[in-house]
């Protein structure tokens, strides 16, 4: 955690951004954790920080690449980027919104920078997300 803090604040600070308490206490709830939604996210803080500034720093976070977002459907959850943990993909329900991290597959990251390099690309970002129904809701319809 103590890498993670530096780097996140050198990042904010090499932005000019202010490290404030509650983008600190933002960052912390997100810091090893799952994918979580702005209502989880609030509510894992309401007794510490108000509901606008949490949607401020994660605002903020996005555009520094901080945090990136897991969409599900119309919906999404937030997660810290690749910076603070290992690069992984997602497979997540349509129903119940459940999110879940897939291993690494090494074949997938090379035939990602495989087509980009076809398309004269270099330095590929990407976010790869499957999305369909988890056992639980497909046992339960």
């Amino acid at each position: 955690m103590k890498n993670a803090n530096r780097t996140f604040v050198e990042i904010l600070r090499k932005n000019s951004d202010h490290v404030t308490y509650a983008r600190r206490q933002v960052f912390e709830a997100l810091y090893g954790k799952h994918p979580q939604s702005m209502n989880e996210l609030y509510r894992r803080l309401e007794h510490v920080v108000d509901r606008s500034s949490v949607y401020r720093a994660i605002s903020l976070f996005e555009k520094r690449g901080i945090v990136h977002k897991i969409r599900i459907g119309w919906k999404y959850k937030i997660e810290l980027s690749d910076i603070f943990m290992n690069h992984h993909h997602h497979i997540s329900c349509l129903r119940c919104g459940r999110v879940v991290a897939m291993r690494q597959d090494y074949r997938l990251e090379s035939l990602i920078f495989e087509l980009a390099k076809e398309n004269n690309f270099s330095e590929p970002v990407h976010q790869f997300e499957i999305q369909g129904n988890c056992w639980h809701c497909t046992r339960v319809s």
